[in-house]
């Protein structure tokens, strides 16, 4: 595994297959691909809930594992202090390879608004699906540059992502004390660069974008999640 210095997986693959696409420097500046975390917040929303994609995703960081970083309250941006630490594991298998994200937030400030997301960019083809629950969405289909949301069901549902070299399984765990917590699956699609986000966000109740609403914590409050990526090429059959 390869970070950038914001803690960024810059690329993944299964043998000699790119599973996340490869990060890059985009024409007009910026930057597509990778795995990042999407830490205090996901996606903008209105005041204190302004950072696009979160603080996580722009400050520097150690590239020794595990990555630990204390997010501080930009201004205009009341979300809180938060102290972060992640560490990101690879496990292969007979069926393929997991890419398993620890994160435990801890509460520095009086309170703290938290709505938590991991945002993977996927290489895909032509023939790209992605289910979810009951729902099968093709890729070609989706809209470009534009999110689509997809409640989930419950905590421990995952969406899945089959291509014709591989498939994924995208999950995540959370252990927090509130029983109203929901994830709700965040897809958006390139057409240019051909890549698929698909990302679980989790808060509370769904807001009007149809993503959760951000989690409230108070100092000392601690919320850990684990998100999984399980890859295998395609062909084979999953073993039960």
């Amino acid at each position: 595994m390869k970070f950038n210095d914001t803690g960024t997986l810059s690329h993944w693959q299964l043998d000699d297959i790119n599973v996340i696409e490869p990060l890059h420097s985009k024409e007009s500046g910026g930057l597509r691909g990778g795995a990042f975390l999407c830490l205090p917040n996901f996606e903008e929303l209105s005041p204190p809930f302004s950072i696009k994609h979160g603080e996580y995703r722009i400050t520097a960081c150690d590239s020794q594992l595990p990555h630990r970083k204390i997010l501080a309250s930009a201004t205009g941006s009341n979300w809180g202090n938060i102290d972060v630490i992640t560490d990101w594991e690879e496990l292969k298998d007979i069926q393929g390879k997991t890419l398993t994200v620890n994160a435990t937030l801890r509460v520095c400030s009086d309170t703290a608004w938290v709505r938590p997301g991991f945002h993977p960019y996927f290489s895909v083809t032509e023939n790209s699906f992605i289910t979810i629950g009951s729902m099968r969405i093709e890729v070609a289909s989706l809209p470009h540059d534009a999110m689509q949301s997809y409640p989930a069901a419950s905590l421990a549902e995952t969406a899945k992502l089959s291509t014709d070299n591989y498939s994924v399984a995208v999950g995540c765990n959370v252990s927090h004390a509130a029983a109203n917590l929901s994830l709700a699956f965040a897809v958006w699609s390139d057409k240019k660069h051909q890549y698929v986000c698909i990302e679980p966000v989790i808060g509370i109740q769904s807001a009007q974008d149809g993503l959760p609403t951000p989690i409230t914590l108070v100092k000392g409050e601690e919320l850990a999640m684990v998100f999984k990526i399980h890859a295998q090429k395609a062909g084979i059959v999953a073993v039960s």
